[in-house]
């Protein structure tokens, strides 16, 4: 026999769906099957077929084509199927490129030959379940799209779908938005042994932060409307200018209050400051008590008697 000619790779078309290599397989576990594959993602597609003649195969793929559209080429070994007027006119007609491999070569075909072998070993796993012929389809299929391929390194499903397809496998590894959920429960119970609900209502009177940089001044105003769960737009007192401030920066304020500059600390009071001065007021009718003369300071003297001291007279 003559030496084998170079290898002569299909061209990379880099787009999903624009090729598509088909096959038959059977007769397998007394059915025969229809094996699509993409040549790009390497998605597959298994129909069970109960004949294979031209107008069951076109009837099959125009459903497939219903689902994912046109592929600009398709390949296809050398039988009467694939050769005839009737499917050669359906491809024409949908503006397909139609390659068939040389009569006696399915190596021209070797994709779809391939995956014909990988569907067969992928269902012979599954002859022990109890399930019918379509259920295990399903599973085969499932397990293979979500696996990634040794070729591309992803998955079918997530390079053909572009997004991962949930299996069972998933209900093994926690959900992120379970976990997240969890997290800012976590976070929002540790904040909140320190905090309290507060909410205003429009036309409450308040006391308003000042954003001014180094201002410690609460500015007095009044309650526009809620802008979110803990925001809020502000109108001055003294002024038609409005601002959006959080609930952290807002104060309840009695309104019969004097006019006055509010420091941070005066406003951390809380509710049921009246705006008075901090100092204590006497009261006039409050009765003081007399005041006391003091008595007089004694002097204290000593009784000691005292002596000159003698001195030596030679």
């Amino acid at each position: 026999m003559p030496r084998q000619v170079a290898l002569h790779p299909w061209e990379f078309l880099g787009e999903s769906w624009k090729r598509l290599h088909i096959d038959f397989a059977g007769p397998f576990l007394n059915h025969m099957f229809m094996v699509v594959v993409d040549s790009h993602t390497k998605w597959l597609e298994v129909f069970r077929m109960s004949q294979i003649t031209s107008q069951a195969t076109i009837t099959r793929l125009r459903r497939l084509f219903a689902s994912y559209g046109l592929p600009e080429q398709i390949v296809t070994y050398n039988a009467t199927t694939f050769t005839s007027d009737e499917f050669q006119t359906f491809a024409k007609q949908n503006g397909i490129l139609h390659t068939t491999s040389a009569p006696g070569h399915p190596a021209t075909n070797g994709l779809a030959e391939r995956y014909v072998q990988t569907f067969k070993a992928g269902m012979k796993k599954l002859a022990h379940t109890s399930l019918n012929i379509e259920d295990k389809i399903s599973l085969f299929l499932l397990q293979y799209r979500t696996t990634p391929n040794c070729t591309t390194g992803q998955s079918p499903a997530d390079l053909f779908l572009h997004r991962h397809i949930r299996t069972r496998l998933d209900f093994l590894k926690p959900c992120a938005k379970e976990t997240v959920r969890k997290k800012q429960y976590q976070q929002k119970e540790h904040h909140d042994r320190t905090a309290a609900d507060r909410f205003f209502n429009a036309d409450d009177a308040v006391y308003l932060r000042s954003t001014v940089t180094g201002s410690h001044k609460w500015i007095p105003g009044l309650i526009v409307r809620q802008t979110g769960p803990v925001s809020y737009e502000v109108r001055e007192r003294d002024s038609d200018t409005v601002h959006r401030r959080h609930g952290d920066q807002l104060r309840p304020r009695a309104i019969a209050e004097p006019d006055i500059d509010v420091t941070e600390s005066q406003a951390e009071l809380g509710d049921g400051v009246d705006g008075s001065s901090s100092q204590e007021v006497v009261d006039a009718n409050m009765q003081t008590p007399e005041l006391l003369e003091p008595e007089p300071v004694v002097l204290r003297r000593s009784n000691r008697m005292t002596k000159p001291p003698k001195r030596y007279m030679p």
